[in-house]
């Protein structure tokens, strides 16, 4: 990367997936790809192609958009024959975010369930993972994985997710010695961008990072929460167990719910801001889900009424 760290897998995975979504359509338009051929017309047919042919989502097809662009970059940093105008070319799709942002209830539901209950089973045929004793970085085994109809250990990372603002990267390095709990602060500087996220270390009736980490702490780990391997293999169960069936539970709706809420809570969007780590408001606002009845609600609290008559 430019700031010099390592590319992490799921980077190098996606990039992988972008090499081999690009092979595909040019297979499909029976044209190689080039340098050269970086115009409008091959932008118009790969956005045609991704999002009808091939059915991606705006948001994949600004995903791959974003990889190719930061692939362009470094190539053009080589001397290599990139033209200069791939920069406005290659535009990102636009896309609804109001649906991908969970609500105050339907967080609290996920909240409610206990995962530790007998009756809250894993589905038959499906194997889940499991916390990782001791922590730290190391994967389990295959022999670790649990069985179907065990009972279902949710990822806490996910949780945490849900609950503090970061990426589940940055939760899984996240360690006691990022918390100074003197001045109820989360200080812990974030993969991506190396801007030093600024969470408040405090419990409200929604958001209970405290608490969360607070119980594993007795497990002497050496990050606050234990190592999940591959924790989205629970999420649709999550979403079962909690009656979720507006949206499709994945690893980034933590960071958009609470951003979201945070708004809706009233608290300032630059104080968000230190918090989340965007430094610009049109990065943030990508992060803003809508609830409809929310918005509806707020505005009736404010609408103006004739006064009754006598």
């Amino acid at each position: 990367m430019r700031t010099g760290r390592l590319l992490s897998p799921d980077t190098i995975w996606t990039h992988r997936a972008v090499r081999k979504e690009l092979a595909a359509f040019a297979a499909h338009r029976r044209q190689p790809l080039s340098f050269e051929g970086l115009t409008k017309a091959f932008y118009d047919g790969l956005r045609n192609y991704m999002l009808g042919v091939a059915g991606r989502s705006p948001r994949t097809f600004n995903t791959y958009v974003k990889r190719l662009r930061s692939f362009l970059f470094w190539a053009e940093s080589q001397e290599l024959p990139v033209p200069g105008g791939f920069r406005k070319v290659l535009r990102l799709a636009p896309s609804s975010v109001g649906k991908d942002a969970l609500t105050q209830d339907e967080l609290l539901a996920i909240a409610a369930i206990d995962f530790t209950a007998p009756d809250v089973l894993a589905p038959p045929g499906r194997r889940l993972p499991r916390a990782h004793p001791a922590g730290g970085a190391r994967r389990p085994g295959r022999a670790q994985y649990r069985r179907a109809r065990e009972p279902l250990r949710v990822d806490p990372r996910y949780v945490s997710a849900l609950r503090l603002h970061q990426r589940h990267g940055d939760a899984q390095e996240l360690g006691w010695q990022h918390i100074n709990a003197a001045q109820e602060l989360i200080e812990k500087a974030l993969n991506k961008t190396t801007v030093v996220g600024l969470i408040p270390y405090l419990d409200d009736d929604v958001f209970r990072p405290v608490a969360l980490l607070e119980k594993y702490r007795p497990l002497g780990l050496d990050s606050c929460l234990p190592f999940v391997r591959d924790p989205w293999r629970y999420l649709p169960h999550v979403a079962a167990l909690s009656g979720l069936t507006r949206l499709k539970l994945g690893m980034h709706v933590g960071r958009k719910t609470h951003a979201t809420l945070k708004i809706y809570q009233g608290v300032p969007a630059r104080l968000v801001m230190l918090a989340t780590g965007h430094q610009t408001e049109s990065q943030f606002n990508v992060y803003l889900g809508i609830n409809r009845q929310e918005l509806l609600d707020s505005y009736r609290q404010t609408a103006w009424r004739p006064p009754k008559a006598a």
